[in-house]
């Protein structure tokens, strides 16, 4: 059961997911949906999500999907499109620096829903970095908003109107926030919602809204490198006029890994982000991210993975109904400080073309292989980085030790002045979205709409209000 203990130590010990180091302001944004100045005004161009993964139907291909025009109503649906004025790209790096080998570039000939997209690639850039070019080869594939088509080289796409995937209780995020709750559920004299008849709590805020994706399928023998693994990002840029013509564009929005820049970037550094490059990111943000808990204690105090995972059992939050069990455990090897910004930097998907498309790859890889569509993509990285981050809890607490160097959330003053109340986000490691039966089962995300079993794979658009399938949301407690 949560005593007050919780409050005087144990917040802190899943605080780091959504605190992301003291400079962090208060204004967040769920997964990147409407997350800086400049996209806020393009939204033809505001990236929300991408994903990347072996096609479910043939392992021999790679499927990766970029969504653009967040909160797109399905009331106004046939007023959202893809801009002619903008390039969208997937760029792969196949050799490990972080700067792009191959891309895959999209175009369109018109505004609205009547235009004609071309598919170029995946290609050798002209130039790799933040100015791009267009490849001056012919499109590889072509088709009209809202179908499919292909290429005898191989390659399929679609381009078109489709439910957004995001999973993620922003409301109650934001309300928690506000101090008008206190947890994603109720526990106590703590507010929060209540547990519903089908055993969920949580309310998914981007069900009912659509996005317009490009997703394309490709064999992976386009895309591998010396070795099976690849990194993944998606960019938009704007088109540049130059002596050259109109075939040169500059980048303004770029996202690898769900809500990096949600989480861990300042507010007043997001477009400075968006229009930087991942080869620069570990020498950039590295400074952002905190470091990783190991099997050491690193303060004297039993600030290790078992000392975290000791403090957040004992409290109450590592089971049901009060919270989730723990996906790390005591038993977790890590030996390195700098495991959180292995994983996060650069902010790319890191795709291990010959892993299972459900094997999770912490470290090298990232916190996943890859990202698919049914991944809990916002539960999972709360659960492991609330186990592994750095937290100055107050003396007598395991993080409690002297500070020294170590690049920790510091919350010596909890719980009068520790930081801001994004640490209540993460207390119980889940937004309680799906049932409490698969709260764990971090292979299923709780969309509002069933996901295709064939290609384009990301679900149809959400229907008109008061249509079946209409979602609702129920009163606030």
């Amino acid at each position: 059961m949560i005593t007050s203990r919780i409050w005087k130590y144990g917040v802190l010990a899943a605080a780091l997911a959504v605190v992301a180091y003291k400079a962090v302001p208060h204004t967040v944004y769920g997964s990147d949906h409407r997350e800086a100045p400049t996209v806020d005004a393009i939204p033809e161009g505001d990236l929300t999500d991408v994903y990347a993964f072996t096609d479910p139907n043939d392992s021999t291909r790679v499927v990766l999907i970029m969504n653009v025009n967040p909160f797109a109503l399905a009331a106004e649906s046939s007023s959202y499109a893809f801009s002619p004025d903008l390039l969208y790209q997937f760029k792969i790096d196949n050799t490990g620096d972080a700067r792009e080998d191959l891309v895959i570039q999209a175009t369109f000939d018109q505004a609205g829903q009547g235009q004609t997209a071309s598919i170029y690639g995946p290609a050798v850039p002209t130039v790799t970095g933040a100015r791009n070019v267009l490849l001056s080869s012919q499109p590889t594939a072509t088709g009209t908003f809202g179908t499919m088509f292909g290429s005898g080289s191989g390659v399929l796409a679609y381009v078109g109107l489709r439910d957004d995937p995001f999973v993620f209780d922003f409301a109650q995020f934001t309300r928690i926030l506000n101090s008008q709750q206190d947890l994603f559920r109720a526990v106590g004299p703590f507010r929060g919602r209540a547990v519903r008849s089908d055993g969920t709590s949580g309310v998914d805020i981007f069900a009912g809204f659509n996005v317009t994706s490009i997703v394309v399928s490709v064999p992976k023998t386009m895309l591998r490198g010396s070795s099976s693994k690849i990194n993944v990002w998606a960019t938009v840029s704007q088109r540049v006029p130059t002596r050259h013509g109109a075939k040169t564009f500059q980048q303004f929005e770029r996202q690898g890994q769900q809500a990096f820049a949600t989480i861990f970037v300042p507010k007043p550094m997001r477009d400075p982000f968006n229009f930087a490059i991942p080869e620069n990111d570990v020498a950039n943000y590295s400074s952002l991210v905190p470091d990783a808990l190991t099997t050491t204690d690193n303060d004297g105090s039993g600030n290790t993975i078992a000392g975290r995972a000791a403090l957040l059992t004992s409290q109450g939050v590592a089971t049901l109904p009060n919270g989730a069990p723990l996906l790390l455990g005591s038993s977790f090897v890590n030996t390195s400080k700098d495991l959180l910004r292995i994983a996060l930097l650069p902010d790319v998907l890191r795709l291990d073309l010959d892993l299972p498309v459900t094997n999770p790859a912490i470290g090298q890889f990232g916190l996943q292989n890859g990202r698919t569509l049914n991944y809990s993509s916002i539960d999972a990285p709360l659960q492991i980085i609330r186990a592994l981050a750095d937290v100055h809890f107050p003396s007598g607490v395991a993080g409690g030790g002297p500070l020294g160097s170590r690049a920790a959330l510091n919350c010596v003053d909890f719980p009068t002045t520790c930081v801001d109340r994004r640490v209540l986000v993460v207390l119980q490691g889940t937004q309680f979205i799906k049932p409490d039966a698969s709260v764990i089962d971090m292979t299923t995300v709780g969309n509002d709409r069933t996901f295709l079993t064939t290609f384009p794979y990301i679900a149809p658009p959400a229907p008109l209000p008061g249509e079946v399938g209409t979602i609702g949301y129920p009163v606030q407690q």
